[in-house]
């Protein structure tokens, strides 16, 4: 007869069991967005880009009686500074760029409105919001012709009611949800 040793261990595995993400905080998504947009923004740009950009952002941080972040002085510096808010994620550099987010967000809307509403930076207008709106309904109306699953036509009417919530003022949307809600207690 033989003998069988079986090892049966049911330790945990050493190592970290959370992602070294998941301790950052939500803020950083918002930085690396603005991140993100500025390197967009950045490549759009013919030219010096990253001279011109700085200094754009750096004659705003001034004429609003911005101080403290080394924006003001000779071009390379300027820009030497501002880039390495933009390239280097960190406590110190994160601290800085969100105070210049504002700023950011408006020279790049006025330069690149392009980028900036593609990184969402910038609300749609009233005829943006109207054409996502006709765009989203008439996709609820077609999946419901067509005789779509279930998950789906429940899919396209969510995304049709919030489009259609954007062209509702916001000091509005208590009495079109009150209004909705005793809608549907009727109809339960």
């Amino acid at each position: 007869m033989q003998t069988r040793i079986f090892n049966h261990d049911s330790s945990p595995a050493p190592g970290l069991v959370i992602s070294k993400y998941q301790e950052l905080p939500r803020k950083s998504c918002k930085l690396s967005n603005i991140r993100e947009a500025v390197k967009a923004w950045n490549r759009a740009t013919p030219g010096d880009a990253q001279n011109y950009i700085s200094q754009l952002v750096a004659k705003e941080w001034m004429a609003r009686g911005g101080r403290g972040l080394l924006l003001a002085g000779s071009v390379h510096g300027t820009k030497v500074n501002f880039f390495r808010m933009i390239n280097t994620p960190g406590p110190k550099y994160d601290k800085y760029l969100e105070t210049l987010i504002p700023v950011i967000v408006d020279v790049m809307a006025r330069d690149n409105e392009k980028v900036a509403r593609e990184f969402g930076l910038v609300e749609k207008t009233g005829a943006e919001n109207l054409a996502c709106s006709i765009k989203e309904c008439g996709e609820l109306h077609q999946v419901s012709a067509l005789g779509a699953p279930v998950n789906v036509i429940v899919k396209e009417g969510r995304e049709a009611v919030e489009s259609i919530m954007n062209l509702i003022p916001k000091e509005s949307w208590g009495q079109v949800l009150g209004g909705f809600i005793t809608v549907v207690q009727g109809v339960l």
